[in-house]
């Protein structure tokens, strides 16, 4: 935050041109690109897929202004081709300083491009956009931003897409084998399709952040594999839906959060195989609803200190529950229940039998278990109409 306070006070003004700064390659000889940033620098990047008069080129054009006359001469844009990768790096004055260059850059590829190889982009305090990406993708895509917002109508890798920045949020729609969005003091705001990684690994979701809330809509229908989902911050609200088609592996979800309340649904109803859930706060409250896989094995914790702890399952939960709180009560509210301790803040039994199990832990307040009977699939219909987000 205080990067960008010191870049609008010091606003570079004097528009130049260095050598390069427009540069085009054939995306068919150099499928990769790599754009990187060094110096004193600040600004933006924008990607996009096409125009109306379309060539076969691809181009990168960059526009640079600087803040003082003698500040151009140590500017410099710099090429490399090699191993099907064109490289474009701007440099700029290192000196002591606060952003002595700034730039707008657009990343252009024609339309008749529709599968590139890797996209990667390195600068500070520099912002990341992109449009008409809906008929572009890459095999992976990674960005070390800083200070500066990620914002993405759509964008999809067949591999991975790990996106990562400071101090600003991350938005978009992504679509990819593996997810990884980063940022610090900034929001995380995003609709995920998790494909098959091409890597034959698990599908990986990561969302991390600070101070800031985390909102996700996670569509991993399609995944023969399941997930392994992490999602992490600390003062921020977490709200996550997921759905889940059928997989070969167990999938396992993590959201942690603190001071801040947890909204957790999932529809795992069309799985066919193991889950395990973990849901933990402080200070906060936890809604989680699950739809679990019929016939599986089901490990589920919510956690919260000094909040309110609620899970919903459907019947298909076959299994322990325990539920512990202090200064509060616990309920458990179904049909087929067994009860083997069933004190006011204490309850421990079984739903059917089974060997699944569903732990909910608070303190100074309520701890409350409801079993419901299954309705309509969200998943199941995605499934169907084969849908994307």
């Amino acid at each position: 935050m205080f990067a960008s306070l010191v870049g609008l006070i010091h606003q570079p003004s004097i528009a130049i041109r260095v050598p390069n700064d427009d540069s085009t390659f054939n995306p068919k000889e150099y499928p990769s690109l790599s754009f990187i940033a060094t110096g004193k620098v600040q600004g933006k990047i924008r990607l996009i897929h096409g125009t109306e008069d379309d060539s076969n080129l691809a181009m990168i054009s960059t526009r640079i202004w600087v803040t003082k006359e003698n500040d151009k001469d140590e500017v410099a844009i710099k090429l490399s081709f090699d191993n099907k990768t064109h490289v474009f790096t701007l440099e700029g004055p290192t000196r002591f300083g606060s952003f002595n260059i700034y730039h707008e850059t657009t990343i252009q590829i024609p339309r008749s491009f529709q599968h590139l190889g890797s996209l990667r982009l390195k600068a500070p305090n520099t912002s990341f956009s992109a449009e008409g990406l809906d008929h572009l993708l890459w095999t992976s895509v990674q960005t070390e931003l800083s200070n500066a917002a990620i914002a993405l109508q759509y964008l999809a890798a067949a591999d991975s897409i790990a996106l990562r920045t400071s101090n600003s949020s991350i938005s978009g729609v992504f679509s990819a084998g593996h997810i990884d969005l980063t940022t610090s003091n900034g929001s995380i705001s995003a609709k995920l399709r998790v494909e098959d990684a091409q890597d034959g690994r698990q599908s990986i979701v990561m969302t991390k952040t600070s101070n800031a809330s985390i909102h996700l809509h996670v569509d991993a229908t399609t995944t023969r594999q399941g997930i392994w989902m992490e999602n992490t911050t600390k003062n921020g609200k977490i709200v996550i839906g997921t759905l889940l088609g059928p997989s070969e592996k167990s999938s396992n979800i993590s959201t942690t959060t603190s001071n801040s309340k947890i909204e957790f649904n999932l529809d795992a109803s069309q799985t066919g195989q193991a889950l395990e859930v973990t849901n933990k706060t402080s200070n906060a409250s936890i809604l989680s609803s699950i739809m679990v896989p019929p016939s599986q094995f089901v490990k589920c914790l919510a956690q919260s200190a000094d909040g309110s702890v609620t899970v919903n399952l459907t019947d298909d939960f076959k299994g322990w529950f325990d539920l512990e709180t202090s200064n509060s009560s616990t309920t458990v509210e179904g049909s087929h229940l067994m009860f083997e301790t069933e004190k006011k803040n204490t309850k421990r039994g079984y739903h059917d039998q089974g060997e699944s199990q569903v732990k909910l832990l608070t303190s100074n307040s309520s701890a409350k278990l409801n079993f419901y009977s299954a309705g309509a699939s969200l998943a199941a219909d995605v499934l169907a109409k084969h849908e994307y987000l």
